[in-house]
Formats: C-alpha cells, sequence, structure tokens
C-alpha cells in the first residue's frame, strides 16, 4: 500500500474524530474543532515523519477542543460583562474555574451559582429550586468536590 494523501487519512479517521469531539465539545462545534485540528496537524513541521496519523490526529481533537472550550468560555465572560455594564463584578471570573464549573451537572451548577454568585443561604436556594435544604447541601458538597478534582487537573 501507498502513502495515503491528507484528503484520504482526513476521510478515513473523520467519522470517528467527530464523534470523539461531540464528546467533548457538542454536536454545533464538533465538526469544526476536527476539521480545524486536521488542518493543523497537516500542516505541522512534524506530520510528514508521524507513524500513527489517528493517535495524532485525536491528540490534536482533544487538544483543539480544550482551546476551543477556553475560547468559548472567554467569549461569554466577556459577553456576560458587556450585556450588564450596571453591574459592578467584585471579582475576577477565573475562565478555568468557569470550566470546572461548567462540567457539573445541571443541579450542582445551580447550587453553587446561587450560593456562591448569587450570596443566597442554602434555605434560599432550596425555595428559588424548589427542593428541599438538604438536597441543596448534597449538591454543594458534591459539587466542592468535583471542583476540587477538575481544578487539581
Amino acid at each position: 500500500m501507498g502513502v495515503m494523501t491528507d484528503e484520504e487519512i482526513y476521510r478515513k479517521y473523520a467519522d470517528d474524530l467527530v464523534r470523539f469531539a461531540t464528546g467533548l465539545v457538542g454536536p454545533f462545534d464538533a465538526q469544526d474543532v476536527v476539521t480545524d485540528a486536521c488542518l493543523r496537524s497537516f500542516r505541522a513541521r512534524e506530520w510528514p515523519q508521524v507513524r500513527n496519523h489517528r493517535a495524532y490526529l485525536y491528540r490534536s481533537v482533544l487538544n483543539h477542543a480544550r482551546s476551543h472550550h477556553r475560547s468559548t468560555l472567554r467569549r461569554r465572560v466577556r459577553e456576560m460583562k458587556s450585556a450588564s455594564p450596571a453591574i459592578s463584578w467584585p471579582y475576577e471570573i477565573d475562565v478555568d474555574v468557569l470550566a470546572a464549573v461548567d462540567r457539573l451537572s445541571v443541579q450542582q451548577r445551580a447550587a453553587v451559582v446561587l450560593t456562591y454568585w448569587e450570596d443566597l443561604s442554602s434555605a434560599e436556594v432550596a425555595q428559588r429550586l424548589k427542593i428541599s435544604e438538604g438536597s441543596v447541601k448534597r449538591h454543594l458538597a458534591r459539587a466542592r468536590s468535583r471542583l476540587r478534582e477538575y481544578l487539581d487537573e
């Protein structure tokens, strides 16, 4: 078998890479992440020497997904700040913390946002979410544990 062209390599792995990227960035951005990652890979200086194209492309997609996710979060922070200029932010929003919070379950994320960013008590969060105060405390405990894990990665 002869040397495969970049197009043949792309066609061979694209579907698997898109499925992989979908799990990382969601279905709306997966194709763009794969395309960008592949184009960068094909232009990389070391590409002609790569022996395992599949592994290289998977790693490239993973790295590009991380970059994509960070830039999306930065854009969200900028939009949040500009959409509500009357709100003064007493703290700088850390993109890594925002990314970690984004990985929590919906219930955990709601408990964290309402408790730490809205400064509500557990009772107020419970009332707002229409759940018990014990559930709020459980969601917060699990969220704090997960956030420690995510931020230590």
